[in-house]
C-alpha cells in the first residue's frame, strides 16, 4: 500500500524547531535539555479540555507582559469552580510536571516558586522548592505565599484542604486527548498572561502533530498495541491522552474496552489479545524485549515473535506537556517504521 514516507531526520528537524520555540519563550529562565526520568504515577494532569476562561466584565484581556497593569481575571477549573485572580499570578506552585514544563516553555518559569517532586524538566525546575506529588502539604504551600496553586488529578481530594487555608487553587484534570494537551498550553498562557507565547507554542505543536498524522492518513487500521506503564501490566485506557495518541496513530489499543483510565491487565489477558506491538514505558526499570519474552506464555505473542517490543521515554509519552509531540513521533516510528525513515 502506498503512502507518504517522512524521513525521521525531517521530524527531528521539526522537533528541533519546537525546541527553538521553547528556548525563545524561556524569558529569564534559561533551559538546558535534560533526559529526566519521571515515575509512571507522575504522568499528571495538565488541564482538562473542558476548562474555560472567563474575563471579568470590567477586565481587559490578560496582558502578555508580566509587568503590565494587573486586571481581574476569572477562570473556571475542572471542578467547575471559578477562580478569580487580581492579575497574572507572580508566585505559582505547580503540582503537575506537565504544567511545570508548560510554564517554563512559555516564559513563566521565573514565577514558579515551587513544584511537585516529579517536576524535573527543564533543568531549572530541579532547583525549585519541592512538595510531594501524591500528598502535598498545604501548610508548606501556604508558607511559600503563592498567589496561585495549580493542582493535578491525583491531588483532587486535597483541593479543599488547600482552599480552606485561603490558597487560590486551580484544579487541572488530566487531558483525555492530545488536542486537550495543546489546549492546556493555551489555558496556562491565558492564566499567566503569556498568551502570544502560548499561542506560538501550541501552534507549533499542532504543526508537529500534523506532520506525523499526514504520513499515515491512508492507513485504515494500524497494529494492535499494548502500552506497558509498568511491569505490573498497568496500561492506558481509551479515556487518557496516551490512549488518545494511539487512536490518533490509528492503532488499536489492547485496553480499548477498559472501564478505567489506567487498568491493570492480567498476563493472560494480554497474551489472549496477542498484540502486534508492545511499547515499554518502563524500559528504564529494566524491561526489554528479552524480559518480556521471558514472561511465561509471552513467547507466543506476535510482538515478541516479530521483535516488535520497543522502549519509549515516559517523560515524553506519559507527561502532558510540550514534549508530548516528541512522544507521538517516537510512537509513530515504532508503529510504522516503513513510513518514517
Amino acid at each position: 500500500m502506498g503512502g507518504t514516507r517522512i524521513p525521521l531526520a525531517l521530524i527531528l528537524s521539526a522537533l528541533a524547531a519546537l525546541a527553538a520555540v521553547l528556548a525563545g519563550c524561556s524569558g529569564d529562565s534559561p533551559e538546558t535539555p535534560a533526559d529526566a526520568s519521571t515515575p509512571v504515577a507522575s504522568a499528571s494532569a495538565a488541564a482538562s479540555p473542558d476548562t474555560t476562561v472567563e474575563a471579568s466584565p470590567s477586565a481587559s484581556a490578560p496582558a502578555a507582559s508580566t509587568t503590565a497593569a494587573a486586571a481581574a481575571m476569572a477562570f473556571t477549573d475542572s471542578t467547575g469552580t471559578e477562580v478569580t485572580l487580581d492579575g497574572p499570578p507572580q508566585r505559582i506552585i505547580s503540582l503537575s510536571p506537565g504544567v511545570t514544563e508548560i510554564l517554563f516553555a512559555i516564559g513563566a518559569g521565573d514565577r514558579v516558586v515551587a513544584a511537585d517532586e516529579a517536576s524535573d524538566y527543564p533543568e531549572a525546575a530541579l532547583a525549585l522548592e519541592k512538595l510531594a506529588y501524591f500528598e502535598p502539604d498545604p501548610e508548606a504551600a501556604l508558607a511559600l505565599d503563592p498567589d496561585l496553586v495549580i493542582m493535578a488529578t491525583n491531588q483532587e481530594q486535597q483541593v479543599q484542604q488547600f482552599r480552606d487555608l485561603g490558597l487560590p487553587v486551580f484544579l487541572a484534570r488530566e487531558p483525555e486527548t492530545l488536542e486537550g494537551v495543546v489546549e492546556s498550553v493555551r489555558l496556562v498562557g491565558d492564566i499567566t498572561g503569556r498568551v502570544p507565547e502560548a499561542a506560538a507554542l501550541a501552534g507549533d505543536m499542532e504543526q508537529r502533530i500534523e506532520m506525523v498524522t499526514s504520513a499515515i492518513e491512508d492507513i485504515d487500521e494500524g497494529p494492535l498495541v499494548f502500552f506497558e506503564l509498568d511491569a505490573g501490566l498497568y496500561t492506558a485506557g481509551p479515556g487518557t491522552f496516551i490512549g488518545g495518541m494511539l487512536e490518533l496513530l490509528k492503532a488499536r489499543n489492547v485496553a480499548e474496552d477498559a472501564a478505567t483510565d489506567f487498568p491493570q491487565l492480567s498476563s493472560e489477558a494480554v497474551i489472549d489479545r496477542n498484540p502486534d506491538v508492545v511499547l515499554l514505558a518502563d524500559a528504564e526499570f529494566g524491561e526489554s524485549l528479552d524480559t518480556v519474552a521471558a514472561r511465561p506464555g509471552w513467547e507466543a505473542v506476535a510482538a515478541v515473535q516479530q521483535g516488535r517490543v520497543y522502549p519509549v521515554d515516559p517523560d515524553l509519552t506519559n507527561r502532558p506537556g510540550p514534549r508530548i509531540v516528541e512522544g507521538l513521533a517516537a510512537m509513530a516510528r515504532a508503529l510504522y517504521p516503513d513510513r518514517f525513515e
